[in-house]
């Protein structure tokens, strides 16, 4: 084959994608709770000052630095300020997205067939970013008890079964999809096994700003980490809600010496890209002012369709079909019976009630009977499609 095997992926639709594009195409009106984009969510943007923030000469002259331009990294560094953290400019290497930052240090701290570890249930990227960079998954389990926790014994047994072959723990916080973030026991746990085991820390927190309400027990940002090597993600993508701008960001922190090796390699790393444009650099200070109101309306929006989550159920199948509790992040979850695979549920509520729903194997569920839902839609739109997914489980079960 003239192809690799790294992309020789399965591309078939699935059943209900088909059936999606088979109803949309009839003209049948479709209320998709999978819609993760906001600049589709009617927010309001402020389109003059965002296109005015591009229009500057300075964008003219290429002035390439593999971390980045100074300037846009200061405003980075300002963005941390406001959250009472100090971080250095000549830590952080601006990225095109989180998706590139992720390939980046893939490339940075793995050789091909050594692998990662990740959480379980996932994002399906994950799995073409490892495949697309020889790396391997390995997946620690999260468990529900009536909220989330990482399964620390399940981290611990994967490093045993894995030991020297694995070069990095990724966190997702808070995650995607079901909305934990991280306890700050859990992340001392997690660090501790990090350091025994001679693992980086991946931070993923382009949720951060997303949290449903306060809560001394999480660990905040670990843009300030000092004791393991740590790489913490983030952008505008999700933070301005402003994914149409392409803009990311990677800030190193550590023990010094393994701090400076980690930034000289990935400069040449970054060096041979150079792939972030000079206008959303120059940009960046304004987008990140401008991105606070459109961030305010992301967080009031998602808060109220939470409620509506919590609050719409059907009281003689609560225990059948409610919400999982969440700390925040973009997506809920539903609980449906296990009478029905999570698929056949997702299909039949599509085409039975027009409603788009995820199921949980999508997202690595192990066991049925969950459905992954959007956040971010109009709360009218989502109050209509939530109850519709009540009372059509009322309906189908006794």
């Amino acid at each position: 084959m003239i192809f690799s095997q790294r992309t020789n992926w399965h591309r078939q639709q699935n059943k209900l994608t088909e059936l999606f594009d088979s109803l949309r195409k009839s003209g049948r009106v479709i209320l998709d709770l999978t819609v993760s984009n906001p600049t589709e969510c009617g927010f309001s943007y402020p389109q003059k000052e965002i296109l005015s923030s591009f229009e500057n000469q300075s964008s003219m002259v290429y002035d390439p630095n593999p971390h980045g331009l100074l300037s846009a990294r200061q405003a980075v560094t300002e963005y941390y300020r406001q959250k009472n953290i100090s971080v250095d400019p000549s830590n952080i290497f601006l990225t095109a997205s989180t998706s590139e930052a992720y390939s980046t240090l893939f490339k940075l701290l793995c050789n091909a067939g050594e692998s990662v570890l990740v959480q379980k249930p996932s994002y399906p990227l994950f799995e073409y970013l490892a495949q697309i960079n020889d790396v391997e998954l390995q997946q620690y389990d999260l468990r529900y008890d009536g909220e989330w926790h990482v399964d620390i014994e399940s981290l611990n047994n994967l490093m045993i079964e894995n030991i020297g072959k694995s070069k990095a723990i990724v966190i997702v916080n808070p995650h995607n999809p079901t909305g934990m973030f991280l306890k700050k026991d859990e992340y001392k746990a997690i660090k501790e096994i990090a350091r025994q085991y001679n693992l980086a820390i991946i931070v993923d927190e382009v949720f951060i700003d997303y949290a449903f309400e306060d809560d001394e027990s999480r660990i905040g940002s670990t843009a300030n980490e000092s004791d393991v090597l740590t790489f913490t993600l983030n952008g505008i993508s999700k933070s301005c809600g402003l994914p149409q701008m392409k803009l990311g960001w990677i800030i190193v922190n550590g023990q010094r010496s393994i701090v400076n090796e980690a930034i000289e390699r990935l400069q040449i790393i970054c060096d041979t890209f150079l792939s972030v444009n000079t206008p959303v650099q120059v940009a960046l200070p304004k987008l990140l002012t401008i991105g606070k109101n459109i961030q305010s309306q992301i967080l009031n929006r998602i808060k109220s369709n939470y409620t509506t989550l919590l609050t719409t159920h059907n009281p003689h199948l609560t225990s059948q079909c409610s919400p999982l509790l969440s700390d925040g992040g973009w997506y809920g979850i539903i609980r449906v019976p296990r009478t029905k695979s999570d698929e056949e549920w997702a299909l039949q509520l599509l085409e039975k009630k027009g409603v788009y729903v995820y199921p949980g194997y999508f997202f690595d569920f192990t066991d049925d009977g969950y459905l992954v839902v959007s956040l971010l839609l109009e709360n009218s739109i989502f109050q209509k499609a939530v109850s519709d997914i009540v009372e059509y489980v009322s309906l189908s079960e006794p």
